[in-house]
Formats: C-alpha cells, sequence, structure tokens
C-alpha cells in the first residue's frame, strides 16, 4: 500500500446543492512521499502556536481602529515576522523558515479565523522570486521579505483587465538601461505600503512581470474604500513615466503569464485558507450561540432543522480542507496541481459563502449588529471571493483540466 495514495475529490458534482464527493486511488507520484490525513507534530505545535497569537492579535482594540480607517496592522506584520513566519516558505539560506505549501496554509487559516493580517502578500512575492528569480533578486528581496520588514504586493488587474489578460493596458518600453512603465492598475491591496510590488504589463515580447521598488519616481496612489480586506488598504496605482532598472524583469521577458501562474497557483491556496478560517470562525461563533440560546425549555441546537443546517455545513468545510490540504501536499511534492488547487479554492468558496449567509439564520436578529463579527464575515467572504479568480474562474479551470485529452479518470 505504500505505493499507493487516495487521490481526494477527483472530481466533485453538486447534486441537489449537497457536495457528492468521487474518490480514487491511483499510484503515487514518482518521487513523493506517502499521503498522510494528519498534521505531522511539528505542523500541529505551528497550528497552536499560531491560533494562539492571532486569538491575541484578533481582540485588540487596535483592529476596530484598522477596520474602521482601512490602515494596515503593522504590529502584526512585526510579530509574524519575529515568530518567522512571514518566510515560512523561504530557504533558511535566505532567513526563512524553509517550510512548505502546508505550513503556509496552516498560518493562513489560523490567522484568517481570528480576521487578522496573514502574510498573503508576502508569500506571493516570495513565491515569485523562488520560481523564476534570479540569484541577484533572491538576495535582494527575500531576506527582508522572509523577515517581514518590507511589504510586497501585486499588481495585476486594470479597469478593463481582469482575469483577461489580453486587455492589460500598462506598458514598458525599454530606454536605454531602463524601462519606463506607464499605465494604471486597480484593486491593489498593500500597494502603497509595499516597497516592492510586481506589475504584469505589455512589452514588445508580450505580457512580461517587473519588480518595481517602491523609492521609483513616477508612482502615484489612490486609497480606495473597499468593503472588506480594510486591514490590508486597497489602492489604485498610476505609473507614469516610471523608469525602473533593465535587470527588474521576473521570469522571461514576453512571458509573464508563466510567472503569473507560478505565483497564483500556490497563492490560490492562500485564499482557500482564508476562506476556510473564516467559515470556521463564522461556524464557531453561531453554534456556540445556538447552544447557549434557550426558546422556552429547549436550546435553539436541540432543534432538527438547526442540527442539519450545522451538519451540512461542518461536512462542507471538511471536503473543503481535505482539498486543500491535497493541493498544498501535490505542491510540496512537486506535482501538477492545477486541478486540485482551483477545486480547493472553489470548494473553499462555496462553504464560506453558505456559512457567513447560513449563520442568520442560525442565530437570527443576534447578527443583525455591527457589534457583532457577522457583518465582517460576510464583507470578508465577498472580498475574497474575487481573490485569485472568482469560483466561475475556478469552474472554468476545473472543466478546462477535465476536458484534456490527456485526462483520464
Amino acid at each position: 500500500m505504500d505505493a499507493i495514495v487516495i487521490r481526494i475529490i477527483r472530481s466533485c458534482h453538486i447534486i441537489n446543492r449537497h457536495f457528492i464527493l468521487l474518490f480514487k486511488i491511483e499510484e503515487k507520484p514518482k518521487g513523493t512521499s506517502k499521503m498522510n490525513f494528519y498534521f505531522s507534530e511539528e505542523q500541529n505545535k505551528l497550528r497552536e502556536a499560531v491560533a494562539a497569537y492571532a486569538k491575541i492579535a484578533g481582540d485588540d482594540p487596535r483592529r476596530e481602529i484598522e477596520e474602521r480607517d482601512s490602515e494596515f496592522s503593522w504590529d502584526v506584520l512585526s510579530a509574524l515576522g519575529e515568530r518567522g513566519w512571514t518566510g515560512v516558505i523561504v530557504p533558511e539560506e535566505y532567513g526563512g523558515m524553509g517550510k512548505g505549501a502546508l505550513e503556509y496554509t496552516i498560518i493562513m487559516e489560523e490567522t484568517a479565523k481570528e480576521l487578522v493580517y496573514g502574510p498573503q502578500n508576502l508569500i506571493q512575492a516570495q513565491q515569485g522570486l523562488l520560481a523564476v528569480g534570479t540569484e541577484e533578486q533572491k538576495r535582494k528581496w527575500l531576506p527582508e521579505l522572509a523577515k517581514g520588514k518590507i511589504m510586497a504586493a501585486q499588481a495585476i488587474s486594470e479597469p478593463d483587465a481582469g482575469s483577461s489578460f489580453q486587455n492589460i493596458q500598462t506598458t514598458a518600453v525599454k530606454d536605454g538601461n531602463e524601462w519606463v512603465l506607464n499605465g494604471l492598475k486597480v484593486h491593489i491591496n498593500l500597494g502603497k505600503e509595499a516597497q516592492l510590488m510586481m506589475v504584469l504589463a505589455k512589452t514588445d515580447k508580450g505580457l512580461t512581470e517587473f519588480l518595481v521598488d517602491k523609492d521609483s519616481k513616477g508612482i502615484r496612489y489612490e486609497k480606495q474604500d473597499p468593503i472588506g480586506l480594510r486591514s490590508a488598504p486597497m489602492y489604485d496605482v498610476h505609473f507614469e513615466d516610471c523608469r525602473i532598472p533593465a535587470d527588474s524583469v521576473l521570469g522571461r521577458e514576453g512571458r509573464g503569464i508563466e510567472t503569473f501562474m507560478a505565483i497564483f497557483k500556490l497563492s490560490r491556496l492562500g485564499v482557500a485558507s482564508q476562506l476556510i478560517g473564516i467559515a470556521r470562525g463564522c461556524l464557531d461563533h453561531a453554534v456556540s450561540f445556538t447552544k447557549s440560546r434557550k426558546v422556552g425549555e429547549n436550546r435553539v441546537s436541540d432543534f432538527q432543522g438547526i442540527q442539519w443546517i450545522i451538519a451540512k455545513l461542518t461536512s462542507e468545510l471538511e471536503a473543503a480542507k481535505l482539498a486543500r490540504n491535497q493541493a498544498a501536499w501535490l505542491h510540496d511534492q512537486k506535482v501538477n496541481h492545477n486541478l486540485e488547487t482551483s477545486i480547493a479554492k472553489y470548494l473553499a468558496g462555496v462553504v464560506a459563502d453558505e456559512t457567513v449567509n447560513k449563520a442568520f439564520t442560525l442565530t437570527g436578529s443576534h447578527a443583525c449588529y455591527r457589534n457583532r463579527p457577522y457583518d465582517r464575515y460576510v464583507r470578508e467572504v465577498k472580498s475574497l471571493l474575487a481573490g485569485g479568480g472568482s469560483s466561475e474562474v475556478m469552474l472554468n479551470n476545473v472543466a478546462r483540466e477535465i476536458l484534456r485529452p490527456s485526462y483520464h479518470y
């Protein structure tokens, strides 16, 4: 049996809004370790440590101010950095923990559960540098990113370009030993806070990813007022004859989509983990209420209709976690996980959306106040559903993988 692994959720079907999970037993990919459905002792210690810190950070009065004014949690970033969690995937030679995707998803899930910042932006930048960066680029940026000393941001979306990269209008023109950037990027979380911004732009050879230092001249920021993710402030970023060095290309010129995918296959697991964490936090609050609230001689949780909602949400949440864990494990085994990652983010989005909506059924008017977390749960989930690709984009990805000639059940 050592040569066999269970491939979880190879296909997911929805029948009457219930998940039917198909399992497939197949040979273990060559060169991989056996998948274990349980975290290691070290991973469990990490999970407990992150959960304990996140609980304290989430109760800090500063979180309310940041949520109200849309300000970044610099104290949280510093604390995560001191514990090494901002460099979880960075090899030790660059100052990181040298861990993998599973540890990354643990950190993202436990911080999201308490509605505090997790190092998503940093991991995106680190993954891009590790995947396609030059040695010089790695040594310049990775140590400070790993320590949480600086922030990073991804500048992809434009007014007419979200998932449709062919509509990107930002340009980069070579001028001697420099590139000149011009264009507008929108929906950029932590754009102004970021010392390093990864910008996707068009060159003569096609879409190309660039590393842009905040100190470069010709960058202008417009702060936005989003409904969610307010502690990671959002900006429109204008590049106006912004000059950057010739060696600022990340990866290969004209191969920006490859660079983007190298980053987002992993970062989508971070978003899935945030959705799972928020769903867990929301469900915990709602279930606690149903167990304490009396209706006549009964508790709310005594009613079968309420029990079914709780059971269904819990079952779907466990399915999403298993899908996420499998995709993270495949990433760590350096096995293609396009299908599994899209499934994981899709399932996480579905259960998170359903959980925050059903919380109002479980708690009634109790949830309809600003001084309770349900309002923020809803806003965070709605914002995260678009991050890294909507649920519909994930379904397109799943269908595309299944319909490939080489795909077999």
